[in-house]
């Protein structure tokens, strides 16, 4: 099966906005903040990397221990970017103790100024998340538990993943942090348990329904058509969320707080935008193969790792600007999503280098066995 580059450049896509997103201008945000409703950029990066992860590695379900071993492998890369760009963001504050008063506040991480020694243990247990560093964990958390998702769905048993998702998320919003406060304060006394406002456990679902989608689409042949009057209505859906929260948010005041926890209103939500993009991506198919969003797409992990660093030495001198003059703002933005382009062609590199390393062993090793 060739690669689809849609689903390359809308993650490109994805993570252009959410670079953007958190510069926190006055300017850009206003388009691209929550622009179909209450649901922003990070729900649709979770549901993604869902959807395109059953694509992956769902074809090698006839291969339990292989399937298994590449997700886990995946993993551990994922868990390996967290932590890098964590070690590198706290590592480089030595160089620029400047930003240490905006990093304390703005990005929550006085506890890497405290003890950094217990802070670093903290992240390697992923209970410390300073701003921005805490998406990864939405996407490596799920993960972890793919191949038990796609082992039951290749089985038809869709419905024991949706329950066990379900249920999961329904713990998670009664199972909070402060479960682990006590234990947390005994093992690290000198820091303060820092877990993100996202749940990982109650934001798996947005991964798990992406995940489920791509079995109904590739295994199932669904391909979401349906008659006149159902599409009327789920593009309505879309219009309301889209009114509501722009222009009468006091009617959903009190759902506010379920971005964190993906309540079932943000859900609801997700699954009509993913609908609404679906619709976009099959009518203008040549916005989501631009060169530029795929190429990003393509090399998504460490374009995010990177985005995370840079935001840390970029935001505390341009916020001023970006605030306060639309032009700055759109400059700004068009810089940082222009810098995502070296991750990216690094990363390409490395690949390639690999490639031709594993290459070379190959043709090596088939000699030796010639002989």
């Amino acid at each position: 099966m060739s690669r689809d580059l849609t689903y390359d450049g809308l993650r490109g896509w994805l993570l252009i906005i959410i670079a953007c997103n958190h510069l926190f201008g006055s300017f850009v945000t206003q388009f691209t903040r929550t622009p179909l409703g209450f649901v922003s950029a990070a729900e649709g990066f979770v549901f993604l990397s869902g959807f395109v992860a059953y694509l992956v590695y769902g074809r090698l379900a006839g291969d339990s221990k292989t399937m298994q071993h590449k997700i886990w492998r995946r993993c551990w890369v994922i868990y390996g970017f967290h932590l890098s760009a964590i070690v590198l963001c706290f590592s480089l504050v030595a160089l620029f103790p400047m930003y240490i008063p905006q990093w304390s506040d703005f990005f929550n991480a006085a506890n890497w100024f405290s003890n950094p020694i217990q802070s670093a243990l903290s992240a390697t247990l992923l209970l410390e998340h300073p701003g921005f560093h805490d998406i990864l964990i939405l996407y490596l958390v799920p993960m972890v538990f793919l191949p038990f998702a796609i082992q039951a769905l290749k089985q038809g048993k869709v419905w024991y993943v949706i329950t066990t998702s379900f249920l999961v998320w329904l713990l998670a919003q009664f199972v909070t942090a402060e479960f682990l406060a006590p234990p947390f304060r005994r093992v690290f006394s000198d820091i303060t348990l820092n877990v993100s406002h996202f749940d990982p456990f109650a934001w798996q679902i947005y991964f798990y329904m992406g995940v489920v989608l791509s079995y109904l689409k590739f295994d199932k042949g669904h391909s979401f058509t349906f008659i006149p009057v159902v599409r009327v209505i789920l593009l309505s859906g879309v219009g309301f969320f889209f009114v509501v929260k722009h222009f009468y948010p006091q009617l959903m005041q009190p759902y506010f707080a379920g971005h964190g926890s993906a309540s079932l209103l943000y859900q609801l939500n997700l699954l009509l935008s993913a609908y609404l993009i679906m619709l976009l991506m099959r009518r203008f198919s040549w916005f989501f193969t631009l060169r530029y969003p795929v190429f990003l797409g393509q090399h998504a992990l460490p374009v995010f790792a990177f985005h995370c660093v840079v935001i840390y030495f970029l935001l505390p001198w341009s916020h001023t600007y970006t605030i306060t003059q639309w032009y700055w703002d759109l400059l700004v933005c068009i810089g940082f999503a222009g810098l995502l382009a070296i991750p990216a062609k690094l990363d390409q590199y490395w690949r390639r280098y690999r490639s031709k390393h594993n290459n070379k062993v190959n043709i090596v090793s088939r000699i030796n066995k010639s002989y």
